[in-house]
């Protein structure tokens, strides 16, 4: 699909696990037409809020649908940012039921070697996209973009900003071997989910920017049963849709990046060996809309919690 169908601007493509999610961040948009690639339906539109062009899918659980489709999105679609908004369990007691966590990091947890007296952990992480984590402290600063999701006008919504662990088990236990194995090797992960390693991979593989934005649904404690038929599903999809509305508003576009160099090259001390080369940043412009490559801020540092 050319880019010339989004009005010359790259996409921002949204994937879901779970109706709940879906549901939930299609609320966001004006959905203008429906492409099914390859059995995926993919729904394209525009954001309610700020006009940008999306498309999003709802992709079922787990890291492996999540890489392939997220794969095929990015092939079909040549995004600006790949987005998983969605829930998760909490790792710990200072992340609750309602908080946003944005992923700094992704840990695929289940990667080991098992010899005869034990299990080599090898561990593998990709992170986060800094610009996209740039973006995301400055739209979830504050009250306002959580308006119309959170009950009581003014409501800060707890976001924090760090790894989380994804795999194919679904935790809800407080004593668990995986439990006791993400604290002992991942101890700085704070959310459990099923889908980012996926979309992280596919995103690695495409050059293009990734970030997953989670709401809190759980504690992984043994009572999810309860909290879901509480309505926790809804309210922290409803909460991680929101978040990630609100990031794709304040997306830059990759000719706003260009021209912000040309000015800065422009002012610069050095005279020639500092000009700015129009043509060759044309031509970046030209390879990023045509899907061939993606301007990357670089690689975030995370701390402990």
């Amino acid at each position: 699909m050319s880019d010339g169908e989004f009005g010359g601007c790259a996409p921002a493509v949204v994937l879901t696990a779970i109706a709940p999610e879906y549901e939930a961040f299609r609320a966001h948009v004006d959905v203008e037409c429906r492409d099914v690639h390859q059995d995926t339906w993919f729904e394209i539109g525009r954001m309610k809020v700020g006009g940008h062009p999306v498309v999003c899918a709802q992709v079922g659980p787990g890291n492996l649908s999540a890489g392939v489709l997220a794969e095929r999105a990015a092939g079909r679609f040549a995004p600006r940012a790949l987005l998983f908004a969605g829930i998760a369990a909490s790792l710990t007691p200072t992340v609750r039921i309602g908080d946003v966590v944005v992923a700094s990091k992704v840990y695929a947890y289940d990667m080991s070697k098992h010899v005869p007296d034990g299990e080599l952990q090898r561990p593998a992480a990709w992170e986060s996209s800094h610009g996209l984590l740039q973006v995301a402290h400055r739209a979830l600063d504050g009250t306002a973009w959580a308006a119309g999701v959170v009950a009581g006008a003014g409501e800060l919504v707890p976001v924090h900003y760090k790894p989380v662990a994804a795999g194919p088990v679904l935790l809800d236990s407080p004593d668990s071997w995986l439990r006791r194995h993400l604290y002992e090797h991942y101890n700085d992960a704070v959310a459990l989910e099923m889908e980012s390693v996926g979309l992280y991979t596919a995103g690695a593989l495409n050059g293009t920017e990734t970030l997953t934005i989670r709401g809190i649904s759980d504690l992984a404690d043994g009572r999810k049963s309860t909290a879901d038929a509480g309505g926790s599903q809804q309210a922290a999809a409803a909460r991680a849709a929101a978040a990630v509305a609100a990031l794709i508003a304040l997306i830059p576009p990759v000719e706003e990046k260009v021209r912000r160099l040309e000015k800065q090259d422009a002012g610069s001390p050095g005279g020639a060996s500092v000009q700015f080369n129009r043509a060759e940043h044309e031509g970046v412009v030209n390879a990023v809309q045509n899907g061939a490559m993606t301007i990357h801020h670089g690689p975030s540092g995370t701390g402990g919690r």
